[in-house]
């Protein structure tokens, strides 16, 4: 690292590059430089005329635990993944290729033959992040809320319409993933997130995916649950806890899309509260019918993880 002063020349404001540089690029007087301000604020000078990102490509070679080889390579940021399979290559894996290319997002079979197929990732690198956390998100707290009450109604037809929106979730969340990881390991990041940031968001989205999989975990419940009336101060208390544990994610999420120190401060005070409502939650649980304790109990403890999430979330404004 070279310590350089800024010059000034009548208006503007210059400084130099080294030499060795300028040779190493073939680069000479009158050369164009490319200029990018990274989200931090830290600039980045690269020679050329326009920017032209290289592709990066993957080829697969081998047939074993192949769609979990493919999610790989595309979390990986790969724009080409190319499957060489040779005589290996059949109509069921092709099935199974296929099948990867509609669950990933942005990824279209662009070329077949009997031995090989090529997978496109058509993502822009300069999509926005935070509208696509946001969108995981609300698919999430949807699933939550609506898992709830699916079990306090009983509802097996609601609680299996959550089980399917986890997919939804899953698509997203690795659709983040892929482009938190390319920007990370990019020179130039995001134009509107910093490299902080970045840590961040891949934080907050493994936690969104938790609160998908309580939500599944509550609506599993159901499918099992015999089609009985809950006890209705239980039915009521289930109820307060799922609304409150709610507002805690959703001023979690907030507070983090708006950098927002106010609101995480408050998610993290809504910890006693909801502490105390997990204590009254559990008196009453075990007035329960000792048949369906278990069961029971593992909707609060579902709801219990969910707002653990959202204090973990909160915690990174601060």
């Amino acid at each position: 690292m070279e310590a350089r002063k800024l010059q000034r020349v009548g208006a503007s404001f210059l400084i130099s590059v080294p030499k060795r540089w300028v040779k190493g690029h073939s680069l000479e007087r009158g050369s164009t430089l490319l200029v990018h301000e990274r989200a931090d604020g830290m600039l980045i000078i690269s020679p050329g005329l326009a920017e032209e990102p290289v592709q990066r490509r993957d080829v697969i070679t081998s047939p074993d635990d192949l769609s979990r080889t493919i999610l790989a390579s595309y979390l990986a940021g790969n724009d080409v993944i190319e499957l060489k399979l040779g005589d290996v290559m059949t109509s069921s894996l092709k099935r199974e290729v296929k099948r990867m290319a509609l669950f990933l997002v942005g990824a279209e079979v662009i070329e077949e033959d009997a031995a090989m197929m090529t997978l496109q990732c058509l993502i822009s690198r300069n999509i926005d992040l935070r509208t696509y956390l946001k969108r995981t998100y609300e698919i999430a707290a949807k699933m939550h809320e609506d898992a709830v009450r699916s079990f306090i109604r009983s509802d097996q037809e609601l609680a299996q319409d959550v089980i399917n929106r986890d997919q939804e979730v899953d698509r997203l969340y690795f659709l983040v993933v892929r482009q938190l990881r390319r920007a990370i390991a990019s020179p130039t990041g995001d134009y509107l997130l910093s490299p902080l940031n970045l840590l961040d968001y891949r934080l907050v989205a493994k936690e969104v995916e938790t609160i998908a999989d309580c939500g599944v975990g509550i609506a599993e419940q159901v499918l099992t649950k015999p089609s009985i009336p809950l006890d209705p101060e239980f039915s009521k208390l289930l109820n307060e806890l799922s609304q409150q544990v709610i507002l805690a994610h959703r001023e979690a999420i907030t507070a983090v899309l708006q950098q927002d120190e106010t609101r995480a401060y408050r998610v993290i005070k809504m910890k006693n509260e909801i502490k105390e409502l997990i204590r009254r939650l559990t008196a009453v649980l075990m007035k329960q019918d000792a048949a369906f304790l278990p069961l029971l109990d593992r909707v609060a403890h579902y709801l219990e993880r969910i707002s653990e999430s959202s204090i973990d979330i909160a915690d990174l404004v601060i």
